[in-house]
């Protein structure tokens, strides 16, 4: 198995708690870079919120961003690919939540639009690193095609049941999603961080084999499924484990860290070059 490209989930696998990187995580993927290894961050962050952890990493290349629906390169800033919701999707995310009072951001050219200020907003703008702005009721504010939503809820218990109900409400209209513990995102439905990442491996020439993908999470599991060698974290629901290829560590364990160096430049990456 010969690795020539890994995508790596950011919240509950590079990233803790915390909101801290493993020191060993850090250096194994400096390593990876350095072995040849393109390295690609693949998170529902916004881009200028996952930069701050790109950054430490030496990241350069392409980052797949918002769940998969933008890609753009670190460098250069050229976005590679973007498809968003549009504002009848957003309407309909609108119809359901606003009776309910549910906390719901809305995230249109890197910045992030609510309709108050809540305990969610700001749960909400400490782990994504990111200030939100006040706009009144979002059914009467949305304008414009929007890069994803996300439904906040400060009891983790509630969020499956609100998966469910908004993925039975949306149908085709949209992808309902899960990232962390507290939040529910929605994204176009021709979105996913599969499609970016195969997208991403085709223009650099990789096939799919040569890609490995690790994640923790709902969101994680078309990309761990997809990649020639899909790891899921010590930390990810059984569903995820199940259809990984491979089981590592949990994020404060430094699972990242020991699948590269187990895989993609340890030994048993190297033997099966020979």
């Amino acid at each position: 198995m010969t690795i020539r490209l890994l995508a790596i989930d950011l919240d509950g696998t590079l990233v803790n708690h915390d909101l801290v990187m493993n020191p060993r995580d850090v250096a194994a993927v400096k390593a990876a870079s350095a072995a040849g290894v393109t390295v690609v961050l693949a998170t529902g962050r916004m881009f200028k919120s996952s930069l701050r952890f790109a950054e430490p990493l030496g990241l350069k290349g392409p980052i797949i961003n918002y769940q998969g629906a933008v890609v753009r390169e670190i460098a250069s800033g050229e976005v590679w690919y973007r498809c968003e919701l549009t504002m009848p999707m957003q309407q309909r995310v609108l119809a359901l939540a606003e009776p309910k009072d549910w906390h719901v951001n809305v995230y249109v050219d890197e910045s992030v639009y609510t309709a108050r200020a809540r305990p969610e907003a700001d749960l909400y703008a400490k782990i994504g690193m990111v200030p939100y702005q006040v706009v009144g009721p979002l059914s009467k504010w949305v304008h414009q095609d929007a890069t994803k939503m996300v439904l906040v809820d400060l009891d983790p218990e509630n969020v499956p049941a609100r998966m469910t109900e908004l993925a039975a409400w949306m149908g085709d209209v949209a992808r309902v999603t899960r990232s962390l513990d507290w939040f529910v995102e929605v994204v176009n439905p021709e979105v996913s961080k599969s499609r970016a990442l195969a997208m991403v491996a085709d223009r650099l020439g990789i096939a799919q084999a040569e890609v490995c993908a690790i994640g923790d999470n709902t969101n994680d599991e078309d990309m761990v499924r997809w990649a020639g060698f899909g790891v899921a974290m010590g930390n990810a629901p059984a569903a995820l484990k199940n259809l990984a290829k491979h089981v590592t560590g949990t994020v404060d364990e430094a699972g990242v860290a020991e699948v590269i160096e187990r895989f993609v430049i340890g030994k048993e990456a190297a033997s099966s070059r020979d």
